[in-house]
C-alpha cells in the first residue's frame, strides 16, 4: 500500500526509482541469491497464484490482528472461506514486529493457526516481516487496545514494523535479526508458505535511502536461515537505489502497482527483463483505473502472480481513497475490497466475474439434480432412509398456475425417481380457489415428523395464503388432507415448519415470522413473531426456514442484493433469539432450506434464480460444513460427492 504522496508518481506511470532494470544486468548479484534457472524452475512447479492482501474486517491494522486479545480466529475462518469460494488460492499478510517481542511463541502458535485455518481453505501464504507505511501520522506500532478508525479515512491506523525508528537504530538491530531468524526458521520449510515478502514498501514514509541498510540485513538474516521459498522485496516507488537493491537481492521480481491496465502491462514487461518469475503483491484501486475483468487475464496469461489489495471491508476502512479527509461520505466506487461484512459483494458483477474467470469451488460447480424444472427445491429424509425432493413446478406458466405438488424421491441423492403429483387442485382443492388466471402452489416443503409426511404450502397472489398438507397413510406420496380447509392459516407466502428435540412444531413463513402450532397441528397456538437478526431488520425477505445443528438454532432466509438472489443465516442459542448477524451462507442459493443425510453430513438445496447462478430453476444440492464461528457455508476444500464435480 502507498501513501498519498506516492500517488502522482503511479499515476503518471514513472513510479520514479522503481523500474531502472536494465541497469542491473551487469551487476554482481548476492551470493546467496537463486539463480534465473532456480527461480524459474520454482515457478514452473507453482500453480498461478491469484491472491488478496489479508486483513480481517475485526483488525484495524496487524496489531490489532496478531495479538493475543485481539485475534479473531472465528473472522479469519468466515472470511477466508468468502476468498475460497471465490477462487482465491493465495494470501498475502503482514506479521507485526512488536507482537512477536512480546510473545514470540504466543504470536508463532497464532500463526501456526492462521496457517493451518487457510491451508483448510486451499490458500498458500506470503507473509510480510517488515513495513514502512505509516499511515496513522508516522506513529510507531503499540501494544494494547488499537485506535479506532477515524471515519471517512482509509487505513488511517495503520503502524509499521519495526517501526520507523527502529530501522535506523543499529543498536536495536541484534532483535530484528532474531525475529528474521526466529520466523524463516521456524517456516522456512512449511509448505504452506508459498514466498517470503521481507520488507513492505522500504523508504515510506519518509524514510527514502535511510531503509537500505535494513534491506541488506534482512536478506542476509533469511538467508542464513536457509528458507526453502524465495525472498523478495516488492519495488514500488521508492528510490532508484532502494529499488535496484530490492531487485537484486531477490529470488523472484516483485512490484506494486496501483493504475490500469496500460500501466499494468508496462510494469510487467519491465520486470519480465530480469528473466526471473514476476509477482505483483499490491495492486487494485478501482478510482486510479484497475479492473478485474481486464487486469486478471492479463495477469494469468503473462503467468504473474497477483494479490490484490482487501477483501472484506472493515476497521481499515479500505472503500476510502488513500487522503480522503476525516467524515467523508463513503464512495460509490470502493476504492479497495471485495465484500461487505456480512459476506454479500459490493459489486456482484466484479464478484461473478472473478468465480467464472477462476471456476471456483462451491456453487459456481453446482450440476443440476433432475433435467426438469424446479424451484425453491426441498430435500427431506425419510424414515425409511429414502430422500424425498419437491418445489415449485409448473414451468413456464408456474408464476400464474400449476397442477400441484409433485415429489421425486432417491436412495442416493443421485438418481431420481418421480412420484407424480401427491396432491393436486383437480382431486384435492378446498379453499384454493383460483382468481382470475391465478391459481397455482409456491413452495412446497415436505416434513417428516409426528410418524408421518407433511407439506407445509402456499397459494400465489391475489389470493394468497399459507397452509399445511398432512400424508394420512403416513407415506410420502399421500393421500393428504388440509389441516385447515376453511382457509389459508396466514395471509403471506413460504411457508415451513420446524420440529424441537421436545417435539414441539413451529409454523416458520415469509421473512422469519415463526409461531408454535397447537399439539393436534389443527392451526396456530399464539400469534406470530419475527425473528430478527442482530445486523438487520431481518435476515431476508421471504423464503424462511428454521433447523437446528449442534445444539444452535439457524434461521435462513433469501434476499435479493443488487438483483442476486442469495441465501442469508443468522444463528441463536434459543428457538426465540436473540439472533446473531446475518450472513451470506450461499450465494446466488436463495430460497434454499438445509437438511441432513443418512450419515449427518449437512447440505443446502439449490435452485438457481439470477444470472450468476450456474443455471436456473433446476434442483441442486451442496454439502454443507460449519465454520469456526458455528455458521452454515459450502464446502470447497474437499472432494465434492453426488455428481457434482
Amino acid at each position: 500500500m502507498s501513501k498519498e504522496t506516492w500517488i502522482p508518481k503511479c499515476i503518471a506511470g514513472a513510479c520514479t526509482g522503481a523500474f531502472f532494470l536494465l541497469g542491473l544486468t551487469g551487476q554482481s548479484l548476492a551470493a546467496a541469491r537463486w539463480s534465473e534457472a532456480q527461480a524459474n524452475e520454482w515457478q514452473g512447479k507453482q500453480p498461478w497464484y491469484f491472491g488478496f492482501n489479508f486483513v480481517p474486517s475485526t483488525a484495524v491494522n496487524d496489531t490489532e490482528m496478531w495479538q493475543a486479545e485481539s485475534f479473531d480466529l472465528k473472522t479469519m475462518d468466515r472470511e477466508l472461506a468468502w476468498a475460497e469460494g471465490l477462487g482465491y488460492n493465495s494470501c498475502r499478510v503482514f506479521v507485526q514486529f512488536i507482537v512477536w517481542q512480546q510473545d514470540p511463541a504466543g504470536l508463532k502458535r497464532r500463526f501456526e493457526q492462521f496457517l493451518a485455518l487457510a491451508a483448510s481453505h486451499g490458500l498458500r501464504v506470503m507473509p510480510v516481516l517488515f513495513d514502512d507505511c505509516a499511515f496513522d501520522a508516522n506513529r510507531d506500532p503499540y501494544l494494547g487496545k488499537q485506535d479506532d478508525p477515524l471515519p471517512g479515512t482509509s487505513i488511517a491506523r495503520w503502524v509499521p514494523s519495526p517501526g520507523l525508528k527502529r530501522v535506523t537504530d543499529r543498536a536495536g538491530w541484534p532483535e530484528l535479526e532474531k525475529y528474521v531468524k526466529d520466523w524463516v526458521g521456524s517456516f522456512g520449510h512449511d509448505p504452506r508458505i508459498v514466498l517470503w515478502d521481507l520488507y513492505n514498501e522500504p523508504g515510506n514514509s519518509g524514510m527514502g535511502n535511510k531503509s537500505l541498510p535494513l534491506v541488506e540485513a534482512t536478506f542476509e538474516w533469511a538467508r542464513q536461515a536457509a528458507a526453502e521459498q524465495p525472498l523478495t522485496i516488492g519495488v514500488w516507488g521508492g528510490t532508484k537505489e532502494l529499488s535496484d537493491k530490492q531487485i537484486e537481492l531477490s529470488d523472484v521480481v516483485s512490484f506494486h502497482f496501483y493504475g490500469d491496465k496500460a500501466g499494468m502491462q508496462a510494469r510487467i514487461a519491465e520486470c519480465k527483463k530480469q528473466g526471473r518469475p514476476v509477482v505483483c503483491t499490491e495492486w487494485m484501486a478501482r478510482t486510479l483505473g484497475a479492473k478485474y475483468e481486464s487486469e486478471l487475464p492479463l495477469f494469468k496469461g503473462e503467468k504473474v502472480g497477483c494479490f490484490n489489495w482487501g477483501l472484506v471491508n472493515g476497521r481499515t476502512q479500505c472503500q476510502y481513497p488513500w487522503g480522503s479527509p476525516k467524515d467523508a461520505p463513503e464512495p460509490s466506487v470502493w476504492f479497495h475490497d471485495l465484500l461487505r461484512r456480512d459476506g454479500s459483494p459490493k459489486n456482484p458483477d466484479e464478484v461473478a466475474f472473478i468465480r467464472k474467470f477462476t471456476n471456483a469451488p462451491g456453487v459456481q460447480r453446482l450440476k443440476p439434480l433432475l433435467d426438469y424444472p424446479v424451484r425453491d427445491t426441498c430435500v427431506c429424509l425419510g424414515p425409511d432412509q429414502t430422500y424425498y425432493l419437491t418445489g415449485t413446478t409448473g414451468a413456464p406458466v408456474w408464476w400464474n398456475t400449476n397442477e400441484g405438488v409433485r415429489i421425486w424421491k432417491s436412495k442416493d441423492l443421485q438418481s431420481w425417481e418421480p412420484l407424480g403429483l401427491v396432491w393436486s387442485f383437480d382431486k384435492n382443492l378446498t379453499w384454493q380457489k383460483k382468481v382470475g388466471d391465478q391459481q397455482a402452489v409456491w413452495a412446497p416443503e415436505l416434513h417428516y415428523f409426528k410418524n408421518t409426511f407433511w407439506i407445509a404450502y402456499c397459494i400465489n397472489y391475489p389470493q394468497g395464503g399459507t397452509g399445511i398438507l398432512k400424508s394420512t397413510s403416513g407415506k410420502a406420496e399421500g393421500p393428504y388432507v388440509d389441516i385447515k380447509p376453511d382457509g389459508p392459516l396466514t395471509n403471506e407466502i413460504d411457508s415451513s415448519l420446524f420440529c424441537d428435540d421436545d417435539g414441539s412444531v413451529y409454523f416458520v413463513f415469509q421473512n422469519g415470522k415463526i409461531a408454535r402450532m397447537k399439539d393436534d397441528m389443527s392451526g396456530l397456538a399464539e400469534a406470530p413473531k419475527l425473528l430478527k437478526p442482530s445486523n438487520a431488520d431481518q435476515v431476508g425477505f421471504e423464503g424462511a426456514f428454521v433447523f437446528k445443528a449442534h445444539g444452535r438454532y439457524f434461521l435462513s432466509c433469501a434476499d435479493f442484493i443488487d438483483g442476486r438472489y442469495h441465501c442469508f443465516v443468522a444463528s441463536s442459542d434459543s428457538l426465540a433469539g436473540p439472533y446473531g448477524p446475518r450472513f451470506l451462507a450461499v450465494p446466488h442459493g436463495g430460497h434454499n432450506l438445509f437438511f441432513h443425510d443418512a450419515k449427518q453430513q449437512w447440505w443446502s438445496t439449490f435452485f438457481g434464480n439470477d444470472g450468476d447462478a450456474p443455471f436456473k430453476e433446476r434442483a441442486a444440492i451442496l454439502p454443507i460444513e460449519f465454520g469456526i464461528d458455528g455458521e452454515p457455508r459450502p464446502i470447497r476444500s474437499i472432494p465434492l460427492r453426488f455428481g457434482q464435480p
